[in-house]
């Protein structure tokens, strides 16, 4: 933008929504509703978080849950967004750098209906001026040219003055840097690593980075 207008990009889940506590709120009803032990199921995530075919296919061979996978899947898919909680205050922040003239977007990785469910259930959808969702885009972080895309819908050029928020080092961090952007890592109280993509600045919580956004907005 020739103006000068900041452009902010967030991604989504463990980001602006917390993917963490809506999985272990759906872990919880699974559990109770086919005696899957919660602890296996919460560890269990950790590791299948982006392959759930593969994970219910292993819930199935290790505890005999009925039903198919594909039936699995699309319970799980539909329930995901309705257990969201809205927060209020990353709400509030995103109309307040709206206010001060940030132009914003969302960039994730995920399926069409199911990320924009979750934007639409955290109250979200209409704070933001664009969302790329991999699934349409046809193509995922870390790869540039998501972010690329983020940009051209909201008429904006790849810069440093664009400020990429996240929660993942390679898929936030490590795209945003390969796309010409800065980035702001949000770390949810991990240490960040010597090695590997290196953020521009590190916060605790998405609440943290767009309190930083807002200061560094003001005259």
């Amino acid at each position: 933008m020739a103006d000068g207008t900041k452009v902010g990009l967030f991604d989504l889940d463990d980001s602006l929504v917390d993917r963490a506590g809506t999985y272990a709120r759906w872990a919880a009803e699974f559990s109770r509703e086919h005696g899957v032990p919660l602890d296996w199921l919460l560890e269990t995530d950790l590791t299948y978080s982006s392959r759930r075919l593969a994970f219910f296919q292993l819930v199935k061979d290790t505890f005999d849950v009925p039903g198919t996978v594909d039936v699995l899947h699309a319970q799980y898919r539909r329930r995901m967004p309705q257990l969201i909680q809205p927060a209020p205050e990353v709400c509030t922040a995103l109309s307040a750098l709206r206010v001060a003239g940030w132009r914003l977007g969302v960039v994730t990785n995920g399926m069409a209906d199911n990320q924009t469910a979750k934007l639409r259930r955290a109250g979200l959808y209409d704070l933001v001026d664009t969302a790329v969702i991999s699934e349409s885009a046809g193509v995922r972080k870390p790869d540039p040219r998501i972010f690329h895309l983020a940009l051209a819908a909201l008429g904006a050029e790849p810069s440093p003055r664009v400020v990429m928020v996240g929660d993942s080092l390679t898929a936030d961090v490590g795209g945003a840097l390969a796309a010409g952007l800065s980035a702001v890592w949000i770390s949810n109280n991990r240490p960040l690593p010597g090695d590997g993509p290196q953020p521009h600045r590190t916060v605790a919580t998405v609440c943290d980075a767009l309190a930083l956004m807002l200061t560094e907005s003001r005259p």
